[in-house]
């Protein structure tokens, strides 16, 4: 049909020729079956003939620029984690350019010796110095394109809607790349998040919490207006309720630990624009604490809100399922004896637990936060040796249905446990870049 939009639309996108002598010949011509077809061509010259393309943020399986990662220090994370994000990045830099965004340049000199003995591809990578830290690539950066250009699509920056965010510097990233690196930006006007966000070619997935919780002046219809607008997709599924694994500080009884709250990264993905992949408790870890029973209840409930919903074409969506990690395998006992991690504690949390009280610490498990480029899918692992072997069928479960649906992609699946104690996991540390036409 290509070839019938330029007789049609050419004359006018040029300013020249007579529409009605074209349209007398387009009714001579037996390819065309109704008038009707004809119309709707002319009409739509008016608004694409010199109109901008539209910019999209695409699906994480299209071909990467560049995955951006970072390697700072940080202080606020109990577990250090700085081996696993080092073996994240050299596994990236061998499939694809890995822009590495640091801060200290003692501590990337540290992180680059490491790299070579992990066998980094130095040609691959590209270290990029930033005037503050910018951990967590994923949430305060997002590009979209046009196939021609990419630009920034610029949330406002909330710290997750959590604490206080005056001093978190996070936020002036898009104006930093912007000023140095001469990337355009869209400011959305929205607080959100890359991490809350999952799309496939025409659809998004988020949680409807988070955009309200986000964006208390705005309804939900507001919201779901400029995300369609921004990133280019024709329809939203909301879903209603994220788990307690990734609630920051305090969860249920006494079980604390970090989160980004009501990232859908954590529990669900696309695995292409026919199926989701939907995380699940066992009903055999679902008895073991007050944590695994509460988030048992909230995935089966947004099971069967992604059952319920359809694609643009009215079919259903083909449902994958993995089985969480046993959260009661990964949790240990602490006394909240520090001040400054108590201080984000709000009044309610600060009334169920005290300073000096013991409390039960838990990381943010996450099987869904999966990384998809060029070449490649990274994975998290968590079975062990001494771990029931439930738990090593879950890791095998998730890579066979990672081989079955990127069949042309490496699956290299590895241990991230640290990097799940700060809140977060493998896709949250990336930020791919589109590749142009």
């Amino acid at each position: 049909m290509k070839w019938v939009a330029n007789i049609v639309c050419k004359p006018y996108a040029n300013g020249y020729g007579s529409y009605t002598h074209r349209y007398l010949q387009l009714l001579k011509m037996k390819e065309f079956f109704s008038i009707l077809l004809i119309s709707t061509l002319i009409i739509g010259c008016s608004s694409t003939g010199n109109s901008e393309k539209q910019y999209v943020y695409p699906p994480e399986w299209e071909p990467h620029e560049a995955i951006w990662a970072d390697f700072n220090f940080e202080p606020y994370n109990g577990v250090p984690n700085e081996r696993a994000r080092l073996e994240l990045i050299s596994i990236l830099s061998r499939y694809v350019k890995t822009k590495v965004v640091y801060d200290n340049d003692s501590l990337m000199e540290v992180g680059k010796s490491s790299l070579l003995e992990l066998e980094a591809n130095f040609d691959s990578l590209e270290f990029i110095k930033l005037p503050y830290q910018s951990s967590w690539m994923r949430d305060p950066l997002m590009f979209v394109t046009n196939r021609d250009q990419v630009k920034i699509l610029d949330f406002e920056w909330s710290c997750y809607g959590i604490y206080n965010c005056e001093d978190d510097l996070r936020g002036q990233l898009s104006n930093t790349l912007q000023k140095l690196y001469g990337y355009e930006k869209d400011s959305t006007g929205l607080y959100f998040e890359g991490g809350a966000i999952e799309v496939n070619s025409n659809t998004i997935i988020a949680y409807k919490v988070l955009a309200t919780q986000r964006n208390t002046d705005k309804t939900i219809e507001e919201v779901e207006k400029i995300l369609l607008t921004r990133l280019g997709k024709e329809q939203i599924i909301w879903l209603d309720r994220f788990p307690l694994i990734d609630k920051p500080m305090l969860k249920i009884d006494r079980f604390v630990g970090q989160g980004a709250n009501g990232h859908i990264d954590v529990t669900t993905r696309f695995l292409n624009d026919t199926t989701i992949l939907a995380t699940v408790i066992s009903e055999d870890d679902r008895d073991k604490n007050a944590l695994l029973a509460h988030d048992y209840d909230v995935f089966q409930e947004n099971l069967i809100q992604l059952k319920k919903a359809r694609q643009p074409n009215g079919k259903p969506y083909h449902i994958e399922t993995i089985e969480a990690p046993d959260y009661s395998l990964h949790g240990f006992p602490w006394v909240m004896n520090e001040p400054l991690y108590y201080g984000l504690f709000n009044q309610e949390e600060r009334e169920k637990i005290s300073l000096g009280d013991s409390i039960i610490m838990v990381p943010a498990l996450e099987y869904a936060n999966f990384t998809i480029t060029n070449g490649v899918v990274i994975a998290s692992k968590y079975w062990k040796e001494g771990m029931p072997d439930s738990e090593k069928t879950k890791d095998k479960k998730l890579r066979t249905i990672l081989e079955r649906y990127f069949p042309n992609r490496d699956i290299i699946m590895m241990d991230a446990l640290s990097i799940n104690w700060g809140g977060g996991g493998i896709h949250c540390r990336t930020q791919q870049e589109p590749k142009l036409n």
